[in-house]
């Protein structure tokens, strides 16, 4: 599993739907989707009385309930801490903060580029069916928690709306926010490396967005019964970033009991690397560069010698004063978030340190509990949509491809090699020993042509993110979403939306998503070692072949077998080769190229982003 290197504002989709590659993406106004105050909704969890709203679903939601302590001041980079309780009733109609970022359009938070969020952000959204009280407490629905993606840089938990999946599905459904970038994975001054920390030193692991996400858990597991919930039924659901750490779950073993089923959407990147002291973002560097800002220090030398004289916790405490735009501004800038922010690291702490197939393949090395892999057909068209290599824009808006079939091609090798990387090798090694992995692709592609002028089917097709709403059952993200959903592709859209969210949560409520829950429904096998054998689940409308169990085996090696086979011109072969393998840090692929372009190819692997661009360019 490795981690892509997407331009940064386009990986910003992560966790976002392909709807907004097209419109500014919207968060859906909670004044439109509520009945203040319902009483009916009064609910007692472990902090205090709180009371909902009813929802257009025909379910109950509750908003920017607290499930831990603001994470600022001296809480700033330590693990969560216990949320206060409140007295009297506490009304939650509204999301909380989003968590500290930079607004993007394709972020769903604020104008491009603008400081959005705070870090007082650690709240949770709750839908349930339409349940009284006495009834939520009597009742064991499944519980599905979604982790939003984003990079690990933008993005909020109420960007959807899980209303229509818990009262269409019964099911009781809990959208998180966590922290992001240098707020949730930062590695504290003097311990750079975590050597002289043991395992229950959760405050000197870093990964602290990775522990908001088992404080939520940890919520969902003395909450979920006011809302009609089974803590001892947890489902956990996340796409690309989400996907990411949704999959880091598995070898928390601080997330043990905390979760019983696992659905991984689109897997964004793999782990990130604890950066080395000379690096940019190391958190020497950071401060070194903040002394110097701040005043403290004249030069680069000057603030190394200064920083060298203080103790750890004095570097901690100025980190910990400086507002968090200050800090935010100390990271460089870079061509993508993950070249400057890290993400998830195997810090052995947080998330165990190992080889994450072996660690996979091992029951005894990874929480063992029934798991779906899934990637979209066309993942990457949502990044090329605006790569000036390969489409002609104006307004921000792409309107020709420049070649088509250059452009089919490069997104069917990157989408093998996702599928390869963030599906197969992850279902192989799940399912070598213990709980079932379960495999699917998307493909819906029925978006049809915005403006009569650009086909979006071809443009974008099942591109990353599109697949959320089908899950959700919630179409409406925004006063443009026609671009993509309208009538003419309604009813097979909205069928297909039905059977995915059928199977989504008849996995929740059984681990296993046979036929969904439809006696009718197409068998979804579980993971075969057998190559030739059904052993993905492909999702489409019936126009597209429909839903249908295929076999699928994608390897890098398959990957690079199959572009060597293409009938290309050299300068064509090396082009596509670097548009495939795009991470900067990739020993395997540093070792195909060299097999793969001796003969045809000159220079690095990958290049500087100018001369990437110039050669990909031919």
């Amino acid at each position: 599993m490795n981690r892509r290197t997407e331009p940064r504002h386009h990986f910003w989709f992560a966790s976002l739907l392909v709807l907004i590659a097209v419109l500014p993406a919207c968060t859906p106004r909670a004044e439109t989707l509520r009945t203040p105050g319902d009483p009916a909704s009064a609910r007692r969890i472990d902090t205090g009385e709180i009371v909902g709203f009813a929802n257009p679903a025909g379910g109950y939601s509750w908003l920017g309930i607290p499930y831990a302590a603001p994470p600022t001041g001296d809480l700033r980079w330590r693990a969560p801490r216990p949320a206060e309780a409140w007295a009297g009733t506490r009304n939650t109609l509204l999301p909380g903060e989003p968590c500290t970022q930079y607004g993007s359009q394709l972020g769903g938070v604020g104008t491009p580029g603008s400081q959005q969020g705070a870090e007082d952000c650690l709240y949770v959204n709750v839908y349930s069916p339409k349940l009284s009280r006495s009834d939520s407490t009597e009742r064991s629905l499944p519980v599905m928690v979604w982790i939003h993606g984003g990079g690990n840089t933008v993005g909020h938990g109420a960007f959807v709306d899980g209303g229509v999946l818990a009262a269409r599905e019964n099911v009781v459904v809990v959208t998180i926010n966590y922290r992001l970038g240098p707020f949730g994975w930062f590695v504290p001054p003097g311990n750079p490396r975590l050597e002289s920390h043991g395992a229950a030193d959760l405050d000197a692991s870093g990964n602290y967005g990775s522990l908001d996400v088992v404080a939520a858990l940890r919520w969902v597991q003395r909450n979920a019964r006011a809302f009609g919930g089974d803590p001892g039924n947890v489902t956990v659901f996340g796409e690309s970033a989400g996907g990411t750490n949704a999959l880091a779950l598995l070898v928390t073993p601080a997330a043990e009991g905390l979760f019983h089923r696992l659905i991984v959407q689109s897997l964004g990147f793999g782990f990130s690397s604890i950066p080395a002291d000379e690096s940019p973002v190391s958190t020497a560097a950071v401060l070194r560069k903040l002394l110097v800002s701040q005043g403290r220090a004249a030069d680069a030398p000057a603030a190394d010698a200064l920083a060298r004289g203080m103790t750890a916790e004095e570097q901690a405490a100025f980190l910990r004063s400086l507002d968090p735009w200050t800090l935010y501004a100390a990271y460089p800038k870079a061509g993508s978030e993950w070249d400057r922010i890290p993400s998830v690291f195997q810090d052995g702490v947080v998330v165990r340190r190992g080889d994450i197939a072996a660690l996979l393949a091992d029951p005894a090395t990874h929480i063992d509990v029934p798991t779906i892999v899934g990637t979209n057909r066309d993942e990457p068209k949502i990044f090329m949509a605006f790569d000036p290599r390969l489409v002609r824009s104006a307004f921000g808006l792409p309107y020709a491809l420049r070649d088509p079939t250059n452009y089919e091609l490069e997104a069917r090798y990157r989408s093998l090699l996702w599928k390869a990387d963030g599906v197969d090798s992850i279902a192989e090694a799940l399912a070598a020993h213990g709980a079932p992995a379960y495999a699917y692709r998307w493909d819906w592609d029925e978006q049809g042509k915005a403006y009569g002028m650009i086909d979006l089917s071809v443009v974008v097709g099942a591109a990353h993110g599109l697949e959320i709403p089908f899950v959700f059952g919630f179409f409406d993200l925004g006063p443009r979403s026609e671009l993509l959903f309208h009538e003419r592709n309604e009813a097979a859209r909205l069928e297909l939306s039905a059977r995915m969210m059928s199977y989504w949560a008849e996995f929740a409520a059984t681990g296993n998503p046979g036929t969904g829950r439809s006696a009718a429904g197409t068998p979804w096998l579980p993971w075969s070692a057998d190559a030739a054998a059904p052993r993905m689940m492909v999702f489409d409308t019936p126009a597209g072949g429909g839903l249908r169990m295929l076999p699928s085996h994608v390897t890098r090696d398959t990957v690079v077998a199959a572009m060597q086979a293409e009938r290309l011109a050299d300068a064509d072969h090396c082009r596509l080769f670097r548009a495939t393998f795009r991470n900067r840090q990739d020993p395997w692929a540093d070792a195909a190229w060299n097999r793969y372009a001796a003969s045809r190819c000159s220079g690095p692997r990958v290049m500087s982003p100018g001369a990437t661009v110039a050669a990909s360019s031919e």
